[in-house]
């Protein structure tokens, strides 16, 4: 299984609190991509302050075009991409 993980880090600055409508809709994007399989798991940062989520299947490119979609991306800094194996 190739996983793409993505490292999203919130631009500093950036208050969650007062994006509460664009924060929902990411949290329904992220929800929907869970449900089709895109997303194989997801885990927000210690300090709120970003997520990293790990894609399925899926190479860095589309991945990075998937991202450019979210709500809240005009609010991240440039995101890290790492190319994962599962070790079986």
């Amino acid at each position: 299984m190739n996983i793409t993980a993505v490292i999203l880090t919130l631009k500093e600055g950036v208050n969650l609190s007062e994006l509460g409508a664009i924060l929902k809709h990411e949290q329904e994007v992220v929800a929907q991509w869970t449900s089709e399989g895109i997303i194989h798991d997801m885990y927000l940062r210690q300090g709120r302050n970003g997520a990293v989520i790990m894609f399925n299947e899926l190479d860095e490119t589309a991945v990075q075009a998937l991202i450019e979609t979210l709500p809240l991306y005009p609010y991240f800094k440039p995101a890290e991409f790492l190319g994962l194996l599962k070790n079986d």
